[in-house]
């Protein structure tokens, strides 16, 4: 709902919405540099893994992880490339289908987020990987930047491993330690 109130030569606008907290992970990493991240809205999974495969190609990527968020037609995809932040956007720009309010938001934040918690019990499932073989540059290890969930009040002690299956347990000795942050 919004709420318009004008007085004088000014006009004030409030904005009443409900709004659910949850947990994402951006692109940066420590090093400065960024992984690759999309987020796909109203597309068919077909459309959306052949132009997934047709960017891996174009630009070499390794394995690329498809999620579904748990809403039809809704994906997110995760590359483990660790890149410039300008190459980072411009294979993300190349990409068709991306929605174009999380580029438009990622571009204007200098990373890009992508959600990992439930939402509305909706939560990111691994459904594809577009494979390659090229080899993979960047460890979810040092996935490092978060932001958090202030609603309920947790604190991120480790990734959540669900997300991405593909890992085996062998990969992971000593899980990470990942803080929260703004």
């Amino acid at each position: 709902m919004n709420i318009k109130i004008r007085i004088g030569n000014w006009r004030f606008t409030f904005t009443l919405h409900q709004v659910t907290d949850v947990t994402g992970v951006n692109s940066l990493l420590p090093n400065g540099s960024h992984i690759l991240m999309w987020d796909f809205d109203d597309v068919p999974l077909a459309v959306l893994a052949w132009e997934l495969r047709r960017i891996s190609e174009e630009y070499q990527l390794p394995n690329i992880y498809v999620l579904s968020t748990g809403r039809h037609k809704h994906y997110i995809a995760y590359c483990f490339q660790k890149c410039t932040w300008k190459h980072a956007v411009e294979i993300i720009a190349a990409t068709y289908y991306v929605c174009s309010d999380y580029f438009k938001w990622g571009v204007f934040r200098k990373r890009f987020t992508l959600r990992v918690s439930s939402k509305e019990g909706r939560a990111p499932k691994l459904i594809k990987t577009i494979h390659s073989s090229a080899p993979e540059t960047a460890h979810i290890s040092e996935l490092t930047s978060w932001v958090k969930d202030e609603k309920e009040g947790r604190t991120l002690s480790s990734l959540p491993l669900r997300l991405i299956r593909s890992y085996s347990s062998a990969q992971w000795k000593h899980p990470p330690t990942i803080r929260g942050t703004r």
